[in-house]
């Protein structure tokens, strides 16, 4: 057999080859996306180029038929592998992320709310409890601060759990509505205060990393998570005293039921 028929058999056979490989990138790249594919023609086209501009067993860099077969078997693997690296990646990247904004709350937010808290601490011990004290029971009077002002008071100076000890202050028929609306106002301040719920910081601060990021990409003005902050304590307000209003009537209604004296 001469050279040239050689030469011809084996680029038929790479031909051959070729399209076998074609398929299987196809069904590579329906089953794991455009990256795995094109890593994986990459590969072929250097493995078809090798074998057909040099002759098998040639000393000047081309390769066998069985060595062709081999690395096409490395290639498949290569890719069928490739979505599993990705998925990899991706499932710690959510991770690094999450540990990148926990560092910008030690070296942020946390140093703020510590100083925030001894203030705050030293603010009420400076006042004195009995003046806190005679502000809530002034407060705890009409159902417009009882349910307003008491809660915002209680939670500011005490923060939460401590808060709803202010309760004492109150009579038993309005105790249950009193509770309603000072759990109801331990979020909505976070954002201007908070030292009030530092355990529950995170109701916030997701928030206020989102509003962030828009603020950086310009979607957004320059201090609008201030703005957003406000209002989040103000739309709280509304809603504690409403709260603290229909839990009132309620509690009544339960206790003339079940013949009960509030």
């Amino acid at each position: 057999m001469s050279v040239f028929s050689m030469l011809a058999q084996h680029a038929d056979m790479a031909v051959q080859h070729l399209h076998v490989a074609g398929a299987m990138v196809s069904d590579a790249a329906i089953h794991h996306g455009a990256a795995g594919l094109d890593h994986t023609r990459d590969n072929l086209i250097v493995l078809a180029q090798a074998t057909t501009d040099a002759p098998a067993a040639a000393p000047g860099g081309g390769i066998s038929v069985e060595e062709f077969k081999d690395r096409l078997q490395h290639v498949q693997q290569e890719e069928q592998l490739g979505w599993l690296t990705a998925a990899g990646k991706y499932f710690i990247g959510i991770f690094q992320k999450g540990g990148e904004v926990f560092a910008g709350f030690v070296t942020g937010i946390i140093p703020t709310l510590v100083v925030l808290m001894t203030a705050f601490y030293a603010v009420t011990e400076l006042v004195g409890e009995q003046r806190v004290h005679g502000i809530a029971r002034g407060a705890g009077r009409i159902a417009l601060t009882r349910y307003t002002v008491l809660p915002v008071i209680s939670v500011f100076f005490l923060t939460n759990p401590m808060a709803y000890t202010f309760g004492s202050f109150l009579e038993e028929k309005h105790k249950p509505a009193f509770y309603d609306a000072a759990v109801s106002y331990v979020h909505p301040p976070l954002g201007l205060f908070p030292h009030v719920n530092p355990g529950e910081y995170f109701v916030w601060g997701g928030v206020l990393v989102a509003l962030l990021e828009l603020e950086r990409q310009g979607a957004v003005a320059s201090g609008y998570h201030i703005q957003v902050a406000i209002w989040y304590a103000i739309v709280g307000l509304i809603v504690i005293l409403l709260k603290g209003i229909l839990t009132e009537r309620i509690t009544a209604i339960m206790a003339r039921r079940q013949g009960v004296e509030l």
